[in-house]
């Protein structure tokens, strides 16, 4: 029975349920029947380059002396990976780290000439801080690192106002003494918050081999995944076809779905067709 039929048999018996293995891309939810699913891998070196340019397509892997092909399964649906979306962070904490260094030795030069500051000492007024506020991850430990900046930059700003304050009443050595502790505490600490937030995105920049089965032997094809999420059970009632309502409108990844599966807080289920999956051809762009 392929794909397509067992879940046309599904739709119309409202009893039944639907076992689905998920896992995420990100902060998005796949799923596809778990009768497909034939094992997981971790062994992601293991997968060697092929001639061949089509999108997703990241080579080949040898399963019990198999040659299986692997799909990076976020690039052949047209969606960022993980690993693309924790480099895309890693650049932007780089390049605030970057504006912080150019804020304190603004400072310094301020301080020891006795000159204009012409950065602002409002956190709110903060790029680094704006766009901590509005960042949004799954990722718990990232939060939690990125919560331990407010205090630190708060006091680091405290302490700009109380330097050129200091430099402003004609006091610069003292305010360079401060500086200088201050370079060893307070400034050490938010360039030890930018290493430590680096290091996590960077230690969990891995991927998981799915490979995925007909007949429950033999691997038809392997897919790069982010993050193993659960084996859910779905009834009838909480799937909607693909070719209905707002899903209709998506447009690249529309075209591997049989539908969704939607239940009351819990993130939707994006419910895969392994043969779309394949059939649908995708060119390298």
């Amino acid at each position: 029975m392929t794909l397509h039929s067992a879940q046309a048999a599904n739709a119309g018996k409202a009893s039944e349920k639907t076992q689905v293995f998920t896992f995420f891309i990100e902060d998005m939810m796949f799923g596809l029947n778990v009768d497909y699913v034939l094992m997981l891998g971790q062994d992601v070196d293991s997968v060697q380059k092929v001639p061949v340019e089509e999108r997703g397509l990241k080579g080949v892997i040898k399963y019990q002396g198999i040659v299986v092909p692997v799909l990076d399964f976020a690039h052949r649906v047209g969606v960022n990976s993980g690993i693309d979306s924790k480099a895309k962070i890693i650049a932007e904490l780089k390049l605030h780290e970057q504006e912080l260094n150019e804020w304190v030795n603004a400072l310094e030069m301020a301080v020891k000439n006795s000159s204009e500051f012409t950065y602002s000492t409002d956190l709110k007024k903060s790029q680094f801080s704006q766009w901590r506020k509005q960042f949004q991850t799954r990722d718990d430990t990232l939060m939690e690192l990125l919560s331990l900046f407010d205090v630190t930059q708060q006091t680091l700003y405290e302490m700009a106002e109380r330097l050129l304050t200091l430099s402003n009443s004609g006091n610069s050595q003292d305010a360079m003494e401060l500086l200088r502790r201050e370079r060893g505490a307070t400034i050490q600490r938010m360039s030890t918050l930018f290493a430590r937030a680096v290091e996590h995105l960077q230690a969990a920049m891995r991927q998981v081999l799915l490979f995925v089965t007909e007949d429950g032997k033999t691997p038809r094809f392997a897919l790069l995944i982010d993050e193993i999420n659960d084996v859910i059970s779905y009834d009838a009632s909480e799937f909607q076809a693909s070719n209905a309502g707002a899903l209709a409108q998506l447009s690249q990844i529309a075209k591997v779905l049989d539908g969704i599966y939607t239940r009351d807080n819990s993130p939707d289920c994006l419910y895969f067709n392994i043969d779309k999956l394949i059939d649908e051809p995708i060119l390298v762009t």
